[in-house]
């Protein structure tokens, strides 16, 4: 059918026939699909040929081989090789039979590897290649050995008696076969080495190999052996060191290894129980061979004898640091205390600092020191008394005992002394406030004087002065040393003058003023305190009115007028009034019960006293009472219209009647006539 054109005719009656050609593609599945080697087993290094034959398959130019490679770890690899990269037997169009060469280097990592060949037909009309595959085809690779245990250059250390278990494994095809070679040329035949209890002499380089048909492949291990040092000893040049020295401590660690693993560590305590940690580090100690892998190891400390090493405590100890041990291997020494003769230091007193006691009480002063051996004291006091006690005890303490004290501690290895300064303080005798006048006068600058006697000493003094005022506000002010005049009196005791200047105010008036004598003392916790009496201030001053308040006042005529006058001063005030018309009035108050128009006008309060006078001006203003007139006004005006509409009715009533006994005469007069006529 390949060789063939097929056309499609049609024909219709009347009509030409219609002829086309039509293309059709025929494809053919392989008949078989074999996979092969050209050696069943492949030796590590050599080029190995894998074939894939392909029968009866087309059309030829469709198709690919597919290659599949699969190795022990389960990861697939595909190669694919297209129409024209292998051999065939056929045209293109056609049928034929194929050849695929895949060609593979044999190395170890080929071996137990599985291939597959498939022959794919790829065709538009199908949505999947057609595939023929092979059976897997698997790899045996024969390669010499490579040792994967024990691992190269890595030293292996065991403490001496332990047991000593050296393991070798390698990758190899055939399976390796191995060979130990140990110290003393002894040779074994097994693939581990167990010695129960390692020794010195198993100590040095051991020599694994493995090897097959294919090759072999060795590993040296080099085996160290350690040991506990049997000693550590320390030692000092001298059991007892004197201060300024410089000592030597001696480590002797006999019979330990390997040295380059070694650390001397160096452990000082002081008598608080403060640990120091020194390590010395291979090379900076002398070593001795004693034997094969055993050393004798002498590391040496140098150190200052000072009193600070007195009762320090001095340890040394050899350790053994490995890679292959979680915890370095200790051997230390027994402890060494250090004994330091040193001349004394004194603690007590301070240097420096004075002592101070209130006169009558006790004074007591102690020197103690450092010092090996322990030291002895002296005393030299004022008067040049010397004393061989630590100790000073004054039961009831003096002026003349005040001065200097010197404290001396002394051993063989020399002395040490301190001065100390006392000072005999006393409470002041007494304590006065005064001042220059009894009263003061407004405007003044008035100055209080305390006098503070036999008080010292005057460096520690401060001068407090306090205020209350008649609201019992308090101000305190504090006058140090250097802002009051001082005689010395005795020694160590002073008279002092502290002044206080004070305005002469109208609000010093009844203040109440008071002077203190502070003695501040590093030694005492509550200041000493002499107090004066309080003195009160009396100020006189000039009055100030606050009642009546200045302004104008409006009144109505029948009201009442009261004015009050008070003022503030000292001494009390006396008043006085000017009203309306120069009336004078000395009096403090005015009372008018029915103020009249001519109590209006201008009223003066004038308040004095001896210091001087204040004056304040009332306006007073009276208006007319209109009410009662209009009032009157209009009962007047009723009254009269009431008269008027009376008087007109009154008139009106009597013209009224009279009319009437007018027309009445008339009646009578026509009656009259009447008659008459009729007569």
């Amino acid at each position: 059918m390949n060789r063939r054109e097929m056309f499609c005719y049609l024909s219709v009656p009347s009509t030409e026939q219609c002829k086309q050609k039509v293309h059709l593609n025929l494809y053919k599945r392989p008949d078989s699909v074999n996979i092969s080697s050209e050696s069943s087993v492949w030796s590590e290094g050599q080029m190995m040929k894998l074939k894939c034959e392909i029968e009866n398959v087309g059309p030829l130019q469709n198709l690919t081989v597919q290659w599949t490679r699969v190795d022990q770890n389960n990861i697939t690899t595909v190669t694919e090789m297209p129409y024209g990269s292998f051999s065939t037997s056929g045209e293109e169009r056609k049928n034929g039979n194929v050849t695929s060469t895949l060609t593979v280097s044999a190395s170890r990592d080929e071996d137990d590897v599985q291939y597959q060949c498939a022959a794919l037909l790829r065709l538009d009309q199908l949505q999947q290649p057609q595939v023929g595959s092979s059976e897997p085809l698997n790899i045996t690779v024969r390669y010499k050995p490579i040792i994967t245990q024990p691992s190269k250059g890595i030293p292996n250390s065991v403490i001496k008696g332990n047991k000593l278990v050296l393991n070798c494994s390698a990758h190899g095809n055939p399976s390796p076969q191995y060979s130990w070679s140990s110290p003393g040329n002894k040779n074994l035949t097994t693939s581990s080495i167990i010695i129960s209890s390692v020794q010195s002499e198993d100590q040095g380089q051991y020599s694994c190999t493995a090897y097959n048909d294919e090759g072999s492949d060795s590993m040296n291990v080099t085996v160290n052996v350690l040991e506990h040092p049997h000693t550590t000893n320390l030692s000092s040049e001298s059991s007892m060191w004197s201060e300024g020295q410089m000592m030597k401590l001696k480590c002797e660690i006999k019979n330990t290894g390997p040295v380059q693993n070694l650390t001397v560590q160096w452990t000082r305590v002081d008598q608080n129980k403060n640990r120091t940690v020194t390590e010395m580090p291979y090379r900076r100690f002398s070593i001795s061979e004693k034997q094969k892998g055993s050393m004798d190891v002498t590391s040496t400390l140098t150190v200052l004898a000072s009193h600070d090493e007195d009762g320090v405590q001095y340890q040394c100890a050899a350790l053994l640091k490995l890679e292959q041990l979680q915890q370095p291997q200790v051997g230390s020494s027994e402890p060494l205390n250090i004994t330091v003769r040193y001349k004394p230091i004194i603690t007590q007193p301070s240097k420096g600092i004075p002592n101070s006691v209130i006169k009558g009480n006790k004074l007591v002063l102690n020197c103690s020191a450092h010092g090996n051996p322990s030291p002895q004291y002296s005393w030299s006091s004022p008067g040049n008394k010397n004393l061989t006690t630590s100790s000073i005890i004054i039961s009831s303490v003096q002026s003349e005992d005040q001065g200097q004290y010197s404290c001396t501690a002394y051993n063989d290895e020399g002395s040490d002394s301190m001065n100390v300064t006392v000072n005999v303080l006393e409470h002041p005798h007494t304590t006065k406030l005064s001042s220059e006048s009894s009263v003061w006068s407004e405007g003044q600058m008035m100055k209080l004087k305390c006098e503070i006697k036999n008080t010292g000493p005057v460096q520690n003094l401060t001068v407090q002065w306090t205020r209350v005022d008649q609201n019992k506000n308090r101000t305190v002010t504090e006058m140090p040393y250097r802002r009051f005049s001082i005689s010395e009196k005795q020694k160590g005791s002073m008279d002092v003058t502290s002044t206080l200047t004070v305005s002469a105010s109208r609000d010093e008036d009844g203040v109440q003023y008071q002077c203190a004598a502070l003695l501040k003392l590093e030694q005492l916790q509550q200041p000493q305190v002499g107090s004066s009496e309080p003195l009160n201030i009396t100020v006189r001053y000039k009055p100030t009115i606050t009642q009546p308040s200045s302004g104008t006042i409006s009144l109505t005529q029948g009201d009442q007028l009261v004015l009050n006058c008070s003022a503030h001063g000292n001494p009390s005030p006396q008043y006085s009034w000017n009203s309306p018309g120069n009336k004078n009035l000395t009096i403090s108050s005015i009372f008018i019960s029915s103020v009249q128009s001519e109590d209006q006008g201008q009223y003066i309060c004038t308040a004095y006293n001896d210091e001087g006078s204040d004056s304040l001006t009332v306006v007073v203003n009276v208006a007319v009472e209109y009410k009662l007139i209009i009032i009157i006004i209009a009962v007047c005006a009723v009254v009269g219209v009431v008269l008027i509409i009376g008087f007109w009715y009154y008139r009106h009533t009597q013209n009224k009647w009279r009319n009437l006994a007018s027309h009445r005469n008339n009646d009578n007069i026509a009656l009259s006539d009447d008659i008459a006529g009729q007569s």
